[in-house]
């Protein structure tokens, strides 16, 4: 089986991490603390400030992003297993000046095997995804995995803190050991 994996929240610990440093970047450079219920409230109520700060901070954060918890493992079990892991990312400019050198690097400095990097020319990764012959793509955008599964991408969402709620009627995953239970029942009823 061949599986498409977005990396930004499937591989990488995303969400966390990236709202941590937009905290600290804002509060140093508003001088003051932010007042919030929940951070992924952040988000919206500081869109503006999340473009600047992506676009000047985003390699240096993606460069120290964790992978996202048991990810390694089960990559691993399925790599083990006989599947392709097609690392499909949309990292491009203004946020990512040198991507394929910083992605390269942190699955190096992870250990992270795959089978294939591969970088899309647009966020929606439906070319990449036929072209390489996806069976199942995992992405954590849900206005993503809508897009590819309107145009036949069999597309399941990973849940994160911040699409959790907002799921729709969408496949979905809760985690990694989910992802490889989900593949493993799809394969079995492929073989049948």
């Amino acid at each position: 089986m061949i599986i498409g994996l977005d990396i930004d929240n499937v591989v990488t610990d995303f969400d966390g991490k990236i709202l941590d440093e937009f905290i600290k970047f804002f509060e140093k450079k508003k001088n003051c603390k932010i007042e919030y219920q929940n951070k992924i409230d952040l988000f919206d109520l500081y869109k503006k400030e999340f473009e600047d700060f992506y676009a000047e901070n985003m390699e240096r954060v993606a460069s120290i992003l964790s992978p996202r918890r048991n990810c390694k493992k089960y990559m691993d079990k399925l790599l083990a297993d006989g599947h392709k892991l097609i690392l499909i990312t949309y990292r491009a400019y203004p946020h990512y000046k040198h991507a394929k050198e910083t992605t390269i690097a942190w699955l190096n400095k992870h250990k992270i095997n795959y089978t294939e990097l591969v970088f899309s020319q647009t966020s929606q990764k439906i070319d990449e995804c036929r072209k390489y012959k996806v069976d199942l793509m995992v992405d954590d955008r849900i206005d993503k995995c809508q897009i590819m599964r309107e145009n036949g991408i069999n597309c399941y969402l990973m849940l994160t803190n911040y699409n959790r709620d907002k799921k729709w009627d969408l496949p979905f995953v809760s985690s990694w050991a989910n992802l490889y239970e989900v593949v493993s029942k799809y394969n079995s009823n492929t073989k049948n």
